[in-house]
């Protein structure tokens, strides 16, 4: 049977001499695994395609039963992240990228995640600068965990319903809520402080559009905050979450060659400032 679809690359490996598998997250299929024979000889008709991060259509076939389909035809449609000119900007799009190939099983189907996916991707290169690409990263996690079940809420006191808007919050990891200090337990040994303009950032992030949000302007030391709490949210709630491998490398480089404790998750989102 013969399908047509438009989606993203998510990874690609190699398959004996020439072939190799891609993965695709699909917009309308969702997460496809498909074989492109010769996809690794110099002179295949679309090996150039099938770069990870490009959006792509394409046409493949896929037998009853079967969970790896054969490519048959591949258009590019955008290269996200072909020529950036910040490594910010790469870091931010292959962390976007790997998250969605670890956590987005073969074959599930999640509505309008390839579409969110290739809109935050799109708009990286209309960020300012370093910040504005660091707060589309972070809300695409924000987004991420919505859609996951585990997004806390952020405007109101988990435990009173109290506005935090104005006061802020304690960020309950473990619970995945946010309580005010006026609540039993409000300021426990173990929460993470956030400032009501850590908390409205957040809920900027979870209603404003990508554009938008590149353009939002915020201290670095609140992104850091933000950065850490959605760090500690995924890695309690998402049991296939791992820090991106992209983000370890823009760590490096703003840090000299540096590396962290594993144990020192404020210190893993710190060069995302």
């Amino acid at each position: 049977m013969l399908a047509s679809e438009r989606g993203l690359v998510l990874r690609t490996y190699a398959l004996r001499e020439t072939s190799k598998i891609v993965g695709v997250l699909g917009f309308e299929h969702g997460r496809l695994r498909l074989v492109a024979h010769g996809g690794r000889a110099a002179r295949n008709r679309f090996a150039s395609c099938l770069e990870v991060g490009n959006e792509i259509d394409l046409v493949y076939s896929l037998g009853p039963g079967r969970e790896l389909g054969t490519l048959r035809e591949a258009v590019l449609r955008r290269a996200h992240l072909a020529g950036a000119n910040r490594l910010s900007e790469m870091g931010v799009g292959l962390a976007a990228i790997e998250l969605l190939d670890r956590l987005v099983p073969e074959g599930a189907h999640e509505p309008g995640l390839a579409e969110e996916t290739a809109a935050m991707l799109g708009a990286l290169r209309s960020a300012p600068d370093r910040g504005g690409v660091v707060l589309l990263f972070y809300g695409f996690e924000l987004r991420l965990l919505g859609r996951l079940g585990a997004r806390p809420g952020l405007e109101t006191c988990a435990g009173c319903g109290r506005s935090l808007i104005d006061s802020g919050g304690q960020l309950d990891v473990r619970a995945g809520a946010i309580s005010c200090g006026a609540c039993p337990g409000g300021r426990r040994v173990g929460k993470l402080a956030l400032s009501p303009e850590a908390l409205r950032t957040l809920a900027a992030l979870s209603r404003l559009s990508w554009p938008e949000i590149a353009r939002l302007v915020t201290p670095a030391p609140e992104r850091r905050t933000l950065g850490l709490a959605l760090h500690r949210l995924l890695t309690a709630h998402v049991e296939r979450y791992r820090l991106p491998r992209s983000l370890a490398l823009l760590q490096k480089v703003d840090g000299g060659g540096a590396t962290s404790s594993t144990d020192d998750t404020s210190a893993a989102f710190r060069p995302m400032a």
